[in-house]
């Protein structure tokens, strides 16, 4: 709670200004509770002009300050007084009057208890308080808060009007005050450069340093495993894919990337395993990466090692400063010592190298604030592809017969599967497969997770958003999504669930929607379906996932349109053949062995 919160608990009018200093909160204290806050220029000027007036009546002009302990009300002389003095953290001042009149009528009030109980009519009672806050490890907020209230609903008529014309010149004072305070001490992120973070010490001869930091809305722990999983071929480095050239970064947490050892070397590209070799880690707190690279030989040695004579030595650090229990500082720093020769390669990798640590934070904090959009660009090109496709579909109803069977051939489509007793006779169906160059069990657990409300369907997620699915494809292996019978499964969360109706762990599960028995027996218009996702082995390292849908429909021609091959066959099948896909790119993934220079 605040000071302005006891003096001024139901305020009609409240604004707020900040700002942030690089400064720790002592020194701040010392000139906003101490100093003149009237030594902007521009509030001087303002106070000139104000006693223009009085200067050429002949009177003595006002002083241009604003000093707190100036300010002291009394019974004689009545006006603005300090309320609420805690150093350093905050100081309040107010006072109770007629504002809205030319020569305003103040009330003294002997303390703070006294001006929040004062009731009598046809007063306002206006309070502003400065807040100085730590943010992070050396760093300040300074706020402004300005609050009004009136004892009844005549002062707040008067009030009203009045504030309308003197609001855009109280603020304007506040912001000057607040910036020249800015200027004085400097902003943290002008100054991020000048601090010293984890990693400095590797590099003490360095000749080019580049520091960058974002403000992320999250906790440390939010972010610390986005950092833990970079790498090529493994969770990228968010920053522009294209140029990174290790196809799109993890849009999501991966368990499996978050084990990190000093002396492992986190691959800089898509292929090959020299990178960025880890050099500190300080759990939650820091990442220090680097490398030593020898310019003659092409190759990455050990940090530590003695320089070549031609070489780049590098660090690249990442620190987390929480800021508040929300707020994290993400700090950045590239350092850089190299040979001579390298200054012409030096001026045009710094330009790049900005570009893309920009990005890199930017896609950062989106990340770790649960910001970054259900469908990325690549989304939407793979589900035009998809729609091109369906269309190719539908004009070919020709090759229903061979499409029904993808993957397989039609004696091994034909084979007896499970659920298949769930719909015994269907109208249509079909039967796809792809053959997945990994074992059972590592595939498994990305089928057990299909579903709208689970890791999605691996396929045009695009598409299936626009129909309003609302589904995320999963990257990664969550065992709480693990299906089990009797399970409900969502096709679109505005539709009726179907039911998992059998399930044998590490090898299928089968989804059915009965017939409604009263419908069918009435003779009215019914649909039965059942899908069935299947892992065979085809031996120790390989496997085949299979996708059998089986449909069985009343005889109207209403339901066999609505429900039968010509329309869904050509959706389905191009839609179906990218979930199977999916899910093999997915299984087949190797992640690198991460060579460690200790080993």
């Amino acid at each position: 709670m605040t000071a302005l919160d006891v003096l001024v608990p139901v305020p009609r009018i409240l604004e707020i200004d900040h700002v942030d200093v690089a400064a720790e909160p002592a020194r701040v204290w010392e000139l906003v509770r101490y100093a003149n806050l009237a030594r902007s220029p521009l509030i001087r000027a303002l106070f000139a002009i104000r006693g223009l007036p009085a200067r050429i009546a002949g009177a003595a002009p006002e002083p241009a300050e604003i000093v707190l302990d100036t300010l002291r009300s009394t019974p004689e002389q009545p006006g603005f007084q300090i309320l609420h003095d805690e150093p350093p953290r905050e100081v309040a001042v107010g006072a109770i009057g007629k504002v809205w009149q030319p020569s305003i009528p103040f009330v003294h009030v002997p303390d703070a208890a006294a001006f929040a109980a004062f009731d009598e009519p046809d007063y306002a009672k206006v309070a502003w308080a400065i807040r100085v806050e730590p943010r992070g490890e050396r760093d300040c907020r300074v706020s402004v808060e300005v609050r009004v209230a009136t004892t009844d609903e005549g002062a707040w008529a008067s009030l009203r009007h009045y504030f309308r014309l003197i609001a855009p010149g109280s603020h304007f004072i506040r912001r000057s005050a607040l910036a020249q305070l800015q200027r004085e001490l400097g902003t943290p992120e002008a100054r991020e450069g000048e601090r010293a973070l984890a990693g400095d010490e590797l590099l003490p001869d360095a000749a080019a340093q580049l520091t960058d930091g974002i403000t992320i809305a999250a906790p440390p722990e939010a972010i610390w495993p986005w950092l833990l999983q970079m790498g090529g071929r493994r969770g990228g480095y968010y920053a522009v894919d294209a140029l990174d050239g290790d196809g799109p970064s993890a849009r999501e947490v991966h368990p499996d990337l978050q084990a990190l050892t000093v002396g492992d070397v986190l691959p800089a590209t898509a292929e090959g395993d020299d990178g960025f070799e880890v050099l500190r880690i300080d759990e939650g707190r820091s990442l220090v990466l680097g490398g030593l690279f020898d310019s003659d030989q092409g190759k990455q040695i050990p940090f530590d090692s003695a320089r070549p004579d031609r070489y780049w030595h590098v660090t690249w650090a990442f620190v987390l400063e929480p800021l508040s229990p929300r707020e994290t500082r993400l700090h950045v720093r590239a350092r850089a010592a190299f040979s001579p020769d390298q200054r012409l390669h030096v001026a045009w990798i710094r330009p790049v190298h900005r570009l893309m640590e920009r990005r890199q934070l930017e896609h950062l904090a989106a990340r770790a604030e649960g910001r970054l959009p259900r469908d990325s660009i690549r989304d939407v090109l793979s589900g035009i592809g998809g729609a091109a496709a369906m269309v190719a579909a539908l004009l070919t109803s020709f090759l229903r017969g061979p499409r029904s069977h993808w993957g397989l051939t039609a004696e091994e489509a034909a084979a007896p599967r499970p659920g298949d007793d769930l719909v015994k006779d269907p109208r249509w169906g079909w039967t796809h497969a792809v053959a997945i160059d990994a074992p059972a069990e590592r595939v498994w657990p990305f089928v057990a997770q299909i579903g709208a409300d689970r890791g999605g369907f691996y396929s045009y997620q695009w598409l299936e958003n626009l129909a309003g699915c609302e589904v995320t494809n999963a990257e990664a292996v969550h065992p709480e999504w693990a299906v089990q019978a009797g399970d409900t499964f969502y096709l679109h969360p505005k539709m009726p669930p179907l039911r998992v109706a059998a399930c044998e762990p590490g090898r299928w599960f089968v989804v059915h929607d009965p017939a409604d028995a009263e419908a069918r027996a009435a003779g009215k218009p019914w649909v039965e379906v059942s899908w069935l996702f299947s892992v065979e082995p085809l031996g120790a390292d390989r496997c085949r996932f299979v996708s059998r849908y089986r449909c069985a429909t009343s005889d109207d021609l209403a339901t066999r349109a609505s429900f039968g091959p010509a329309l869904v066959e050509p959706v389905g099948f191009v839609m179906d053949r990218r979930m199977l896909l999916g899910v093999k790119e997915r299984a087949e993934k190797r992640l690198p062995e991460l060579k460690n220079v200790n080993a």
